[in-house]
């Protein structure tokens, strides 16, 4: 089994986020699971049984307030 669970938050106004911490919030809460799933597929695959759990967050449905990226993060 695969949990893919990683996940931070940069809490700040939309307007103030950098291109770093837009990079730095997708290559953590995004890119790491799917780049991790590619990897686990093969071993998952040959056991027969494997199975991958993506865990989510309400903000990827709900507004919070200073985590715009981290909500499109959790909702993609």
């Amino acid at each position: 089994i695969l949990v893919n669970n990683a996940g931070t938050c940069i809490a700040k106004p939309t307007s103030e986020y950098t291109a770093e911490d837009f990079s730095f919030l997708m290559a953590t809460n995004l890119e790491s699971a799917f780049h991790l799933s590619q990897l686990a597929h093969p071993l998952l695959k040959a056991s027969g049984s494997g199975s991958i759990v993506f865990m989510s967050s309400t903000a990827g449905v709900v507004h919070i307030s200073g985590g715009s990226i981290y909500g499109a993060t959790k909702g993609a």
